[in-house]
């Protein structure tokens, strides 16, 4: 899976032997703590979701202003933790990053309501 934080990310279906006519979603997530919560998130909600019949399983999307400029990742794409606000004068949404985005940096998820997603540098 090309995103950033997201490495490795594995998904398969088994069938029981015991009852071959039953099929098993088994996801393995990454093992870093930020990685593993936004694969989470991204991945395996919307399926649970699909699951118990929910006509919108997908997370729901906004358009938001980055409050300052963020680097692009040159090989993936990236989901940058960041705090969302509604901003009146501006008639949007305003994204502030929660600061450095290390997959193993779980400081950044803790005041994070959302993860913009920031396309590869060209």
């Amino acid at each position: 899976v090309l995103m950033r934080p997201g490495k490795p990310l594995t998904f398969a279906t088994l069938s029981p032997s015991n009852d071959p006519s039953q099929t098993l979603l088994v996801f393995g997530l990454p093992g870093n703590p930020v990685s593993s919560l936004v694969t989470f998130h991204l991945c395996v909600i919307p399926v649970l979701r699909k699951l118990r019949g929910d006509p919108s399983p997908h997370l729901l999307r906004v358009r938001a202003k980055t409050v300052a400029p963020l680097p692009l990742d040159p090989v993936r794409p990236e989901y940058h933790r960041a705090t969302l606000r509604w901003h009146d004068g501006q008639g949007c949404y305003t994204a502030h990053s929660t600061g450095g985005q290390r997959s193993s940096r779980l400081l950044s998820m803790r005041s994070a309501n959302a993860l913009l997603q920031l396309p590869q540098a060209k």
